[in-house]
């Protein structure tokens, strides 16, 4: 999200104090071109929520915005998105395309903020859904805007299907490790940052719990992303914690991010927090559909798996939880 260090409406203290009360265990502050938090000493915890400073490396294109987390340095926005995808990687940061299809409604005109180069090189994450663009960049007019967010259950919700494939060729087809995170791209202007930590959320598997010491906690998140030990919540349909999705290999569980062997037997254990309509999908193709609360199946092929569940509702599913890759050889 973003503070007033950018384009945000609120101080990194309000925001904060507005993190503790909506219950989020950690926030991700990513102004554009900017690590002033950071610079001031605000990163650590603020009462029971922890601040991590990263950057939203944003070039003057109206084109490939690229969040730095754990960067030791700010990055220099270039226009060419590759140069800042090296120099991410050369500060020792984690690299994720930003909302990287879709637009916003800027001053009534609708601006076009995609991600225009898949060749300019390796990219560590990607933001599969990001709450904003729910609303702001699914709606075309003014009107609709309004309606949105007065009536925001009216409103679609949910990774784009482009950017889902996109996801997933870049891990199957490409081989490339990219992990899927959420975005709620908050700025204070879709009501108050509150209610917008709890619309998508960012669910890390943690190696151990968190000290309350930041070096040591913030690598805890750093490295469950880096991993793709992590899952992408939506909790404004409803709370996605308690989801859990691994490998039983060999009298091993094998994380999300993670490889299991086949040849020990395989295994996939998945829990929903709710009853959901649970998709197994094997190399960008759904192999496996099952209503209920629990999965268990044997695999007997190799390929990247990952996993979604859509919640349960009325005559329709709601898009709801996305599981990272798990590699199956």
């Amino acid at each position: 999200m973003h503070s007033s260090y950018s384009d945000g409406l609120g101080s990194v203290q309000s925001i904060m104090a507005q993190a503790a009360a909506a219950d989020v265990d950690f926030v991700v502050l990513a102004d554009h071109n900017t690590l002033r938090a950071r610079d001031e000493g605000l990163e650590g915890w603020h009462g029971n929520a922890l601040l991590l400073v990263g950057e939203e490396v944003t070039p003057d294109t109206n084109s490939n915005h690229y969040l730095a987390l754990d960067a030791r340095e700010v990055v220099p926005p270039s226009p060419d998105p590759a140069e800042n995808i090296r120099a991410v990687r050369e500060a020792g940061g984690i690299g994720i395309v930003a909302h990287p299809t879709g637009g916003y409604l800027v001053h009534g005109e609708y601006v076009e903020y995609p991600w225009t180069d898949w060749n300019a090189g390796r990219v560590d994450g990607l933001e599969i859904w990001d709450h904003a663009y729910d609303i702001a960049g699914k709606s075309k007019n003014l009107l609709q805007l309004g309606l949105w967010f007065l009536l925001p259950h009216l409103a679609p919700s949910g990774p784009l299907d482009e950017v889902l494939k996109v996801w997933d060729h870049l891990v199957t087809a490409l081989g490339r490790p990219t992990t899927g995170i959420a975005g709620t791209d908050c700025h204070g202007m879709l009501g108050p940052y509150r209610s917008t930590m709890r619309s998508v959320c960012t669910y890390i598997v943690a190696e151990e719990p968190f000290s309350g010491v930041l070096e040591h906690d913030a690598q805890l998140v750093y490295s469950a992303i880096r991993e793709g030990r992590c899952y992408v919540g939506g909790d404004k349909i409803r709370d996605a914690a308690g989801f859990t999705c691994y490998v039983r290999s060999g009298g091993e569980r094998i994380h999300m991010g993670s490889t299991a062997r086949l040849s020990r037997g395989a295994t996939l254990m998945v829990t929903s927090p709710a009853e959901s309509l649970i998709r197994v999908i094997r190399n960008g193709e759904v192999v496996l559909e099952q209503r209920g609360s629990q999965l268990e199946a044997n695999l007997n092929a190799r390929g990247v798996y990952r996993v979604e569940a859509a919640l349960s509702a009325g005559k329709r599913d709601k898009p709801w939880i996305y599981g990272n890759h798990i590699w199956v050889v």
